[in-house]
């Protein structure tokens, strides 16, 4: 028994002493390391935000895509202040056209749609945390929004033809509350985050104007009317058209940051 304490002891001793004698030999380490460092003064970054309603547009077969992601650039005028400008955009041009079968006719359709939208805007940042970052914002909405549609119909027999032209030029302005919370990844190249934004936007001009043109036995006729759709049964001598939207979404944000 007296011989196995004795061991043990020695062993005990043993251990102590080369721990002793590694940290004795140890060199300091002056190297500093970056933990979730957040944006100064001066630095700017690039940030993808995509919402709800953006997400069910890419994922859904049957919803035409029109959900691009908010791209923004992000400046720090203060450590407080954050200055935005976003920017969303979508464009479609579908183009047909076909002999019939037999050669009776040809037919030719033509659609296209643009959306176009720029938001400037301002966040404030209270918490000085490296870790998370809560902050409020404010930005204005303004853009366009524009489609196009050509249907045409020939007979190659008698020469007959007729033609619908629908076009709308849309004036778009608005607002966009937000609230949202990020943290900041390692030395700060990366921020994730969210947000729950209250979004009002008016659109104007919405109506279609259609120029409607047909060739019947050498006889030509013109007309010009107006709609609320391409497709609306109603017809009209003038209309005006307007719109507004009040709603909300939750974003997932991810901004890249570069140092000053």
């Amino acid at each position: 028994m007296k011989l196995r304490i004795l061991i043990i002891a020695l062993v005990v001793f043993a251990a102590n002493q080369m721990a002793v004698g590694q940290l004795l030999e140890r060199e300091n380490v002056t190297k500093t390391v970056y933990n979730g460092s957040r944006p100064e003064e001066g630095n700017f970054g690039l940030t993808i935000a995509a919402g709800y309603a953006e997400i069910k547009e890419m994922i859904d077969e049957d919803v035409s895509f029109r959900g691009f992601p908010v791209l923004n650039f992000n400046y720090y005028f203060s450590d407080n202040l954050e200055l935005v400008l976003g920017a969303q955009m979508y464009k479609l041009s579908e183009k047909f056209s076909g002999s019939l079968l037999d050669d009776i006719g040809e037919e030719a359709d033509i659609n296209k749609e643009s959306r176009m939208r720029f938001i400037p805007g301002v966040n404030y940042h209270f918490a000085q945390s490296n870790f998370l970052d809560t902050y409020v914002g404010l930005g204005v909405i303004l853009g366009t929004e524009k489609d196009e549609v050509v249907t045409s119909q020939r007979t190659n027999l008698t020469g007959d033809y007729a033609s619908d032209h629908y076009t709308k030029s849309s004036f778009v302005s608005g607002f966009n509350l937000n609230i949202g919370v990020r943290t900041f990844v390692a030395d700060l190249p990366v921020a994730i985050g969210i947000e729950y934004g209250l979004t009002g936007v008016n659109h104007s001009n919405l109506q279609y104007e259609t120029v409607s043109e047909a060739s019947v036995g050498g006889v030509k006729t013109k007309q010009t009317y107006y709609t609320k759709e391409v497709d609306s049964a109603l017809k009209y001598k003038s209309l005006e058209y307007k719109k507004f939207e009040l709603g909300s979404n939750v974003r997932a944000v991810l901004t890249y940051y570069f140092r000053k």
